[in-house]
């Protein structure tokens, strides 16, 4: 062993010592399992056996300050996140209606007139002339348009979902449904006050695409605005179910949910909010579910999303289809 200041070897281990009084051992924990204890280590000290650090658990306060930051961390996320899917829900029902005006263009193409609105004797609505050009060409085969679409030899067709005709934002649990629909015409009683007021600018028209007429069918010719500045289809989402300004109205029932159902189709005749056009009522007017505005459907089949704000007079023009009332780009 080394005097003073040095070390020595016990049982083959290397003891630090410090004077007569100490001694260390570098391997205690490996000569400790063996059983190893050298006599020289007892007669020139004591073991110094190392404190095992064992970690100190949360106190209350800090798990509740914890709690609260992962609270406030989802807080700030939560609305974030609802965002983005309501963005991905209105990109999706967009895209279906897309869709079906690609099958309207596509029964033009065909037929060189655009499908009837609706028909009446036998009853049916435009929905299901677009059924093979939506891919649903065996729904269309075992429809019988000699019979009203709710008779019972049409209870297998009408009985079928088609998913193209839902927006993903429209609340689910309904069955055989449309969220979009034809708007054939704004309604007197709502132009003419707002003209003789002011409001809006005088038209020699006030009907759009569709007509409201059963059985007549309308031709690119008779789109004299274009239709590129022609509105075709509007979102009348979440029928039968009844909403007004976002609440749902319990006990209440909106006409023509099905898409099949040749009442499907609706007049624009209210406003709300002053001269708020969109999102006032589902009760056959334009409604979505998307914040603040709609999708709609141009007759040169774009879809675009207009603000639940649109001026009124903007609107009108775009909804004509040949008022000569084109909107200057």
């Amino acid at each position: 062993m080394e005097s003073a200041r040095g070390r020595v070897a016990c049982g083959g281990a290397v003891l630090l010592y410090n004077g007569a009084q100490h001694c260390a051992i570098a391997t205690l924990a490996v000569k400790a399992r063996r059983g190893v204890e050298s006599s020289t280590c007892r007669r020139y000290g004591r073991w110094i056996v190392p404190k095992i650090m064992t970690g100190r658990g949360f106190t209350l306060v800090e798990l509740l300050v914890v709690i609260a930051v992962i609270g406030t961390l989802v807080a700030m996320l939560l609305p974030a996140v609802q965002a983005a899917r309501e963005a991905a829900r209105r990109g999706q029902c967009g895209s279906h209606l897309k869709q079906i005006g690609l099958a309207i263009l596509n029964y033009e193409s065909v037929h060189r007139v655009f499908p009837p609105t609706f028909t009446r004797t036998p009853n049916h609505h435009l929905l299901t002339f677009l059924l093979p050009y939506v891919e649903r060409q065996a729904v269309y085969a075992s429809y019988t348009f000699a019979r009203n679409w709710s008779a019972a030899e049409n209870k297998p067709a009408r009985d079928t979902e088609i998913g193209v005709y839902r927006c993903p934002s429209a609340p689910g649990g309904r069955k055989f449904i449309s969220d979009y629909a034809a708007g054939t015409l704004i309604d007197a009683t709502l132009w003419k006050p707002l003209v003789s007021a002011g409001v809006l600018s005088a038209r020699s028209d006030w009907t759009n695409l569709f007509p409201a007429i059963s059985w007549q069918c309308r031709s690119i010719a008779a789109v004299s605005d274009g239709l590129s500045n022609s509105l075709m289809l509007f979102e009348v989402a979440g029928r039968p179910d009844s909403y007004r300004g976002g609440k749902l109205e319990p006990g209440r029932t909106i006409s023509g949910s099905r898409w099949a159902d040749d009442e499907s189709p609706f007049w624009v005749h209210n406003v709300c909010h002053g001269l708020q056009v969109i999102n006032c009522s589902n009760n056959n007017e334009i409604y979505s579910f998307h914040p603040a505005g709609a999708n709609f459907l141009y007759g040169d089949g774009s879809v675009r999303f207009h603000s639940e704000s649109i001026d009124l007079d903007t609107f009108v023009t775009l909804f004509t289809r040949a008022a000569g009332d084109v909107l200057r780009q």
